[in-house]
């Protein structure tokens, strides 16, 4: 009997297809040549759980910075004669139309959509409000080299072990379709999303450029726009990257880090008097007040940036 074939794979199975170890897949994706991909659940269900039982799950916002490519006149005329016709047919009925042209319950939508064999997400524009959303996305998106490289020994020893991700990217792929104003990029979350090492996935894409030499995931930037394609009618609508502030953000907590270790040492190390990550950690959310705003205030990532610093794995 043949069965069909697979569209992706666990890191275990894809490891032992390809005749290697699951930390040789971890070492292929922190050099950048294998893309690893988690499985996103409804956006609307994107969610943050604190290790904390106590604490209520924090719905993670996402954006991107994918571009809309809009002509805003026109975009603004079609928004006036849609709320007209609708005020006009209100006013049939003997309604006030006033109330509802002022009512924030107006929307008026553009949609862009994009879809390959892995992933799919609808974008939408609300032209009267001027914002921007993700309406509903399902699929499989790649993890940044730069957070499995973060975690790369630790991804290799532990089949439980969790990192933490800030951005997601659509998976590699030679096929997919996308409205014609729209060209996809990265996702951004506002705040962090947990990731378990046994929740990883790898495409049959990307396992069949490795079986064949592996590819450099900068190689070919498929989804970033053309130049040509912008013109100075065009509204192009971006937000900020908020990975860009990863490591300025990293930074700053590790040199408040070394402030309280320096400060406090006593405090920071177990019976042994070597540096333990979780006192260390707990002493510098003691003394919290005695440094400068932390961006990154999640317990659980601050102490797996501490184990790297505590392993001598930071580079400054």
């Amino acid at each position: 009997m043949k069965l069909p074939a697979h569209k992706y794979y666990s890191l275990d199975k894809a490891a032992k297809l390809a005749g290697c170890e699951v930390s040789d897949l971890i070492h292929y994706a922190a050099i950048g040549v294998l893309e690893i991909c988690i499985k996103i659940p409804p956006i609307e269900l994107f969610y943050h759980y604190p290790k904390n039982e106590d604490a209520e799950p924090e719905l993670l916002k996402v954006e991107t910075d994918s571009i809309f490519h809009i002509d805003t006149k026109a975009a603004h005329e079609n928004y006036l004669l849609d709320l007209s016709n609708k005020a006009d047919n209100l006013e049939s009925y003997g309604l006030s139309s006033l109330d509802y042209k002022n009512s924030d319950n107006y929307m008026y939508f553009m949609r862009f959509s994009y879809k390959s064999e892995h992933f799919s997400v609808i974008e939408r524009y609300n032209v009267g409000k001027d914002e921007r959303d993700i309406e509903r996305w399902s699929g499989l998106l790649a993890i940044p080299p730069a957070f499995i490289d973060n975690d790369e020994r630790e991804l290799s020893e532990w089949d439980d072990w969790e990192i933490s991700v800030c951005e997601l990217m659509p998976p590699r792929c030679d096929e997919f379709s996308k409205s014609n104003n729209y060209e996809i990029g990265a996702f951004y979350i506002d705040g962090w999303y947990e990731i378990s090492r046994n929740k990883m996935y790898i495409t049959d894409y990307e396992y069949n450029l490795l079986i064949n030499g592996g590819k450099y995931i900068y190689d070919r930037p498929m989804h970033k726009p053309s130049a040509n394609k912008l013109s100075n009618d065009i509204n192009t609508l971006k937000v900020n990257k908020r990975a860009e502030r990863y490591a300025v953000n990293r930074e700053k907590l590790l040199k408040s880090a070394i402030y309280i270790l320096s400060k406090y040492p006593n405090e920071c190390r177990g019976e042994r008097k070597e540096i333990s990550p979780e006192k260390w950690r707990d002493c510098l959310v003691r003394h919290l007040d005695e440094v400068p705003p932390l961006m990154i205030t999640n317990e659980d990532v601050i102490l797996k940036h501490l184990r790297s610093a505590a392993n001598g794995k930071v580079d400054s």
